[in-house]
Formats: structure tokens, C-alpha cells, sequence
């Protein structure tokens, strides 16, 4: 959220009437199932969410409210339950997220600096490790992890906007260089850092390769930009997702192949027309529109992006303030969706993907398991394949020796063409060594289940 500090008392003052008038009842499409909600602390605001999922299987929503950070089991969604709580500061805004079992927690307070838990001891506990403040840090308004390169990147303030941290020993966090100009949020992978500069209305591309002294590869401006807000990497790489969270500007994506010669190929706005965040799985964007609640968008053509699922978690209320839902988390591997809504609280919900009428004529004959890109690779690598039908799928890892080390899916998806990330690591979360990879599909088709099996090879 924008951290102006006249836009943000009008904001607070505009969520406080709406969330006097808000609902808790809500709706949804045909592909957006509800599984569970909780409202555990009423009296409070909710602000963003993150989620992790425990070596042992067991998944957990970590869910910001303006006085601390929940961690809830949502494994059995019959029974939902909090676990600890780790309190801060009041304060409006909240950024979470996870590092191997370790979550680091940002506020906009001033001297809050970044909260570090060990999740180890889930499902008994959580501990605080401490408290970092290295640097003079003292607040963050939002943070990214690039989890391969053990790289944390926060937003700072004036001299140094950008904060690149070093995650190496994730107990005893480093900063390494600092940089960039006046921004809101940022996204990080292989090294290069995405930043959305805010009132400037453009957003920057920053490569990291050598932490120490960043470089700028590349920047674009957005037309007629309201504010440059949130943005997010596909898959492939080639195109980015952005948001400005002004009244009637759109979700953006953008063709990034050529930084040079960026190109705007389509455009996307809920009928309350107020995008906040948007994150991408896969063939999907999720976007958390405030009072238009959890928007899911097919990103197949990126030319002709399609609506084909919503959840709204604050339907009653028809004026396009900033109330409804905040954060989204689309990834874990179960299917489930987690949407913080900043009046009533944790919703968690699915989506089962059906066939749309771009994909009428192009859904795939048969199950099938496609050779990975790249081969060899290094740090990450993408595994295509191919659904005739609806069907529970898993996808696993598994070394020449025949262990598993990785399930990187277990949900049901829809009929069509899927690409899966494997980021090299194992279910610990720690980096698989160089070597040949068994990648081993399965889906429950009718009455059988049917198996394909490639390789790969992860180089060094």
C-alpha cells in the first residue's frame, strides 16, 4: 500500500467507515471454492498474508493484523487454529515472508525493524530469534526473498530504498549494498531485482549477480501512471505483472523480453476498479482487488488475459475504498488459497481451473509429461505437462538412487497445459546436489492412475 503519509491518513480513515459498514458473508465464481475463514481477532485490522508449509507436510497461514503476525495450522481446514503470535507495534502495514523454516516480518513502523521466527518447532511452536536492526535498519514496508540465492530485499528509506541482505546464515542476517530511488515493492529471481518506484510511475530492473554492487539493467515508465505499486514475474520470465492501486487504473502486463523495447500486451480491472497485488502461479494471476476481492486471471495468451475465477470476500459494499482483500497466496502445492481481508479476516480457498473458450479447441489428446527447460540447468528449471481431463495430480522429485526429495504438486487440476517450476531444492528447502533427476507425474484418470517419468540433470 502506498506509504504517502497524507494519502495514507486519508486511507486509514476511509478503511475505518468501510469497515463499519463491511460483511462477512461472501461470493464466489463456479471454479472458487470456500474451504475455511477465520475472524480470530476481531477488534483488530488485518493486513497481509504468506504461507509455508512444514517439512512434515503440514501448511500454515501467516497472517498480518495491525498489532502482530498469527501463525495458523490450516492443514485440516475443519480446524483451523493459532499457534503463536508475535506482536509489534500498531501499525497499519505488515510484510511477511519465509526462508527456509524461518519467516521475517516487516512493519511500516518507525524502530520496528524486522522480525526473525524460527517456524522449526511447528506444530508446538514458534520462536523469535531476534529482532534485526543491522545497518540502522528500522522499518520496511515491504520485502522479498530470492530464495535460491539466499538474498533478502526490502524497502528502506531515503539514501537507501532498496536494502539488499545477504540470508546466508538466516539467524544473523547481513546487509551487503543498498540502492535504487524512492519505491514501494519489489519481486527478486535469478539475481535480478524488479522495483516498483512508485510516484515515479516506472519500474526498474536491477541486476544483483554481484550483490555488492548492483546495477541497473533496465527501466520502463508506465503511461499516464497512477502509482507504480506491486509487480510480478511470470514463469518463463518474459513477461511482468503490474499493479498501480489508484482508482481505474489496470492491472498491467508487460512484455519484458527485450528491456529496450518494452511492450503493454493486455490490460485487466474488476468492475470496482482498485487493484492492489498481483502474483503469478503457473498460468495464473491472482489478484487481491480490495473490495472485488481475490480476482484469478488465465495468462495462456498474454495478449488476451480472461477473468476465470473470483472469490469475493466483501460483496456488499459497492464504493471502490480501500477495504476487502488485502494479500493473496496462491502456492502451495495443495491447491490452497489464502486471502487476507483486512475487516474480516483469513479465507482459504480453492480453485479448480475448467476450460475456457480459449482453450476449446486446444486442450490436450492425451496425459503427458514434456522434456524439462532448460537441460542441463542451474539454479531452476521448468517441467511442462499436459491434462486431458480433470484429474488429482502429484509431481515429484526423485534422485538415480530412487529417493524422493521434492513433491512439488498435489492438487486437482483442470483439463490443459501446465508448467511447473522446480527450483533445485529439496522439501527441506535445501539445494539439491549436481546430478541426474528423475521427474515422476501422476494422475488419477477414472479408475486408473497413470504414471510418466523424464529426466533432467542439475548442473553446477
Amino acid at each position: 500500500m502506498n506509504s504517502k503519509s497524507i494519502f495514507r491518513f486519508i486511507r486509514i480513515s476511509i478503511v475505518y467507515i468501510a469497515l463499519c459498514t463491511g460483511s462477512s458473508f461472501a461470493q464466489q465464481s463456479s471454479t472458487v471454492e470456500l474451504l475455511a475463514q477465520l475472524n480470530h481477532r476481531p477488534i483488530f485490522h488485518y493486513n497481509d498474508c504468506w504461507g509455508y508449509t512444514a517439512p512434515d507436510g503440514r501448511e500454515y497461514a501467516l497472517l498480518g493484523s495491525t498489532n502482530g503476525t498469527s501463525i495458523i495450522d490450516i492443514t485440516d481446514v475443519s480446524n483451523l487454529h493459532e499457534i503463536a503470535f508475535f506482536q509489534t507495534i500498531n501499525t497499519t502495514w505488515k510484510d511477511i515472508k519465509t526462508y527456509k523454516h524461518y519467516a521475517y516480518i516487516v512493519t511500516d513502523g518507525q524502530g520496528t525493524g524486522m522480525q526473525i521466527i524460527d517456524l522449526s518447532t511447528l506444530p508446538d511452536s514458534a520462536r523469535l530469534v531476534s529482532t534485526y536492526r543491522g545497518n540502522n535498519f528500522r522499518l520496511s514496508h515491504n520485502i522479498f526473498i530470492d530464495e535460491p540465492n539466499a538474498m533478502l530485499y526490502a524497502i528502506g528509506e531515503v539514501g537507501e530504498w532498496v536494502r539488499a541482505i545477504s540470508l546466508a546464515d538466516p539467524e544473523n542476517p547481513v546487509q551487503v549494498s543498498a540502492f535504487g530511488y524512492e519505491c514501494h515493492d519489489i519481486y527478486a529471481r535469478d539475481n535480478k531485482v524488479y522495483v516498483a518506484e512508485g510516484s515515479r510511475g516506472s519500474i526498474a530492473i536491477y541486476d544483483l549477480t554481484s550483490p555488492q554492487t548492483p546495477t541497473l539493467a533496465g527501466r520502463f515508465f508506465i503511461p499516464s501512471a497512477g502509482y507504480a505499486h506491486n509487480c510480478w514475474l511470470s514463469e518463463d520470465g518474459n513477461y511482468l505483472m503490474t499493479t498501480e492501486e489508484t482508482y481505474g487504473k489496470t492491472v498491467k502486463y508487460w512484455d519484458i523480453r527485450d528491456l529496450n523495447d518494452v511492450k503493454l500486451v493486455d490490460n485487466y480491472l474488476a468492475p470496482e476498479m482498485l487493484a492492489h497485488n498481483a502474483h503469478i502461479k503457473g498460468r495464473y494471476a491472482y489478484i487481491s482487488h480490495y473490495t472485488d476481492g481475490l480476482r484469478i486471471l488465465d495468462l495462456q495468451d498474454p495478449s488476451n488475459i480472461q477473468e476465470v475465477g473470483y472469490y469475493d470476500t466483501f460483496p456488499d459494499f459497492s464504493f471502490s475504498l480501500f477495504a476487502g482483500a488485502w494479500g493473496a497466496f496462491p502456492f502451495f502445492d495443495s491447491g490452497k488459497i489464502l486471502i487476507s481481508d483486512i475487516s474480516t479476516g483469513l479465507y482459504i480457498v480453492r480453485f479448480t481451473p475448467t476450460s475456457t473458450g480459449i482453450e476449446d479447441t486446444e486442450l490436450p489428446a492425451e496425459f503427458a509429461l514434456h522434456p524439462n527447460y532448460p537441460n542441463p540447468f542451474n539454479p531452476s528449471t521448468v517441467i511442462p505437462f499436459s491434462l486431458p481431463q480433470t484429474a488429482h495430480t502429484t509431481l515429484d522429485i526423485y534422485t538415480v538412487a530412487g529417493q524422493k526429495i521434492r513433491r512439488l504438486i498435489d492438487a486437482q487440476y483442470g483439463a490443459g497445459q501446465y508448467k511447473i517450476t522446480w527450483d533445485g531444492r529439496d522439501d527441506f528447502g535445501w539445494i539439491a546436489p549436481a546430478g541426474m533427476y528423475f521427474f515422476r507425474l501422476q494422475a488419477q484418470i477414472e479408475s486408473r492412475v497413470l504414471t510418466r517419468i523424464q529426466k533432467g540433470l542439475l548442473v553446477k
